[in-house]
């Protein structure tokens, strides 16, 4: 089952995304058999390649919390199918994966993004460890809900999660990388923003672009270069903004984004 949208979870922060291996399990997924058929054939078969068992166990475990197959999250699976390479299947993954990971959410869009903002360069673990104090004595009404090292752990966890998504880079302290969202993935993120929001402005200035380190300046310099490169269409008159997509909705644009 997976996570509460508003559930604290350590441990997904700490297992980390399984970006290779949610790839590879996605590349055989049977669509028309159930979520339980198609964990059991993984688990059978080690298709992701797993060292061990145990290991294998704990990935399908965190796979079934982070996702819903039968939703939203379908889409991800049939964009490996599709053919997409990894690198623009990446960010696509880490947009789902906030969709049900309060604090990995939280954690991009608001902690680390203001960090970006006030010009800090290097991050290391501590300031995330009283970053996580204040935020589970916010949520679950005391620091003693987690222990010492658990903060520990989840600060560590993050960060290598920005790392393995080229949001920052280093090995014990890290520094924000100058990422770029791919041009396969933004357009993605267009049409699912636009299917939610219904409106120009508000899928420019939506949150959910802060996971890329984004601001809404760096969404309209990268829609007027797609308009100019016949990608799309987009309209700024003033305080006036309108964008028409290539497709009408996601589930179009998925089955023609062919890799």
């Amino acid at each position: 089952m997976k996570a509460n949208n508003q559930e604290l979870s350590s441990n997904l922060a700490i297992r980390g995304p399984f970006v290779d291996e949610t790839f590879r399990a996605f590349s055989t997924w049977d669509l028309k058999q159930s979520d339980s058929d198609n964990f059991a054939k993984i688990a059978e078969t080690n298709s992701i390649g797993a060292s061990s068992q145990s290991w294998l166990k704990k990935f399908l475990q965190v796979l079934s919390r982070r996702y819903e197959f039968g939703g939203t999250d379908r889409r991800l699976i049939e964009l490996v199918q599709q053919g997409w390479p990894i690198d623009d299947w990446r960010p696509v993954q880490l947009w789902h994966m906030s969709r049900h990971d309060a604090l990995l959410r939280v954690f991009l869009t608001e902690w680390l993004f203001g960090k970006l903002e006030e010009g800090v360069v290097v991050i290391s673990a501590q300031p995330v460890v009283d970053f996580l104090q204040g935020l589970v004595k916010q949520r679950l009404g005391s620091i003693e809900a987690w222990k010492e090292n658990t903060y520990r752990r989840v600060a560590n966890g993050l960060l290598k999660i920005a790392v393995e998504f080229h949001l920052m880079r280093g090995r014990v302290n890290k520094e924000f990388e100058a990422y770029r969202l791919p041009e396969r993935s933004f357009l993605y993120l267009l049409h699912v923003l636009m299917e939610r929001e219904h409106n120009t402005r508000r899928v420019v200035e939506a949150k959910d672009w802060r996971l890329f380190l984004m601001k809404p300046n760096d969404v309209e310099e990268e829609l007027l270069r797609l308009h100019q490169y016949g990608k799309l269409r987009f309209e700024r008159a003033g305080s006036f903004l309108e964008l028409t997509l290539p497709c009408e909705n996601t589930v179009d644009y998925v089955r023609s984004a062919v890799g």
